[in-house]
């Protein structure tokens, strides 16, 4: 689960914690406009929201970032070939 961040193979949580925020505020306010894109929006914060619950399954431990930034902006590998 949850989302690369900017073409990386790395997972930065908390600009990932604050673009879910802001998308399920979005719905909140705006969702009746939405139309069928709805459904989208409230799968990717489910998508979001189930991998946050695996990244704090151990009692008092955050997970804040999945992958070492510097190795990765020293190749050109895409996830799936990791």
């Amino acid at each position: 689960g949850g989302y690369y961040d900017a073409g990386d193979n790395v997972k930065f949580n908390f600009p990932m914690a604050f673009s879910t925020t802001m998308l399920a505020w979005s719905v909140i306010e705006f969702g009746k406009f939405m139309g069928p894109d709805l459904k989208h929006a409230l799968d990717a914060i489910r998508w979001v929201t189930e991998y946050f619950l695996k990244a704090t399954s151990i009692p008092g431990i955050v997970f804040a970032q999945v992958g070492d930034p510097y190795a990765d902006h020293n190749c050109g590998e895409r996830p799936e070939d990791m």
